[in-house]
């Protein structure tokens, strides 16, 4: 089936989240998470050093938007319902995204001020039934450094098992070359409960 044709909710709720498809007037909100802890992002992620401007992240949210009705790279912003501020932001990314399979990953980020809080792992319990339940993928993936322990946490959590690690999955700013750990989940029957609505 083509990709394009597959109906993905612009929003999912979980009992603290909602997760909400990129559009024009999040720019404002969605920079503040970005430039809260930017110097992990650039560490872990592999970001450019310069901050990007409001202006860019809200060019960003539009561009985002498109790509999100093409299929071509799904993101959520991450929303906590009881403020309606941005915590960050959740995506399947393209170059892990397998539609013939089909088979997905997930990436992630919480701003710095709101993390350790559970919310990385409530937006990513709630993507990984996305992609089972919607979206019939039959393997689910997260890489993460080896050095990130926070990071590597959360698939642990959800019962994601490591599957491999490779030396030079992305380089560093200071050029040395990352592990990177893969991990991997099969069945939306081996994560734990968690109610969704979409």
């Amino acid at each position: 089936m083509n990709h394009i044709l597959i109906d993905l909710p612009e929003t999912i709720e979980t009992s603290r989240l909602i997760l909400q498809m990129p559009k024009a007037g999040f720019g404002e909100k969605l920079h503040q998470a970005i430039i809260d802890g930017y110097d992990d992002y650039v560490r872990w992620l592999s970001w450019s050093s310069n901050i990007p401007p409001i202006e860019a992240i809200e060019e960003d949210c539009r561009k985002y938007h498109a790509e999100f009705i093409m299929r071509d790279f799904v993101r959520y912003i991450i929303i906590d319902k009881t403020t309606n501020s941005v915590v960050g932001r959740c995506a399947f990314p393209s170059f892990q995204a397998n539609w013939n399979l089909p088979q997905f990953g997930i990436s992630y980020f919480v701003r710095k001020s709101q993390r350790e809080k559970g919310y990385a792992s409530e937006a990513v319990h709630a993507m990984a039934l996305l992609a089972f339940e919607k979206l019939k993928a039959r393997k689910v993936e997260i890489f993460c450094d080896a050095e990130n322990i926070a990071s590597t946490k959360i698939p642990l959590r959800l019962n994601f098992k490591l599957e491999y690690t490779q030396k030079g999955g992305w380089p560093r700013p200071d050029g040395e070359l990352a592990t990177l750990q893969t991990y991997a989940i099969f069945s939306a029957g081996d994560l734990p409960s968690l109610e969704v609505k979409w």
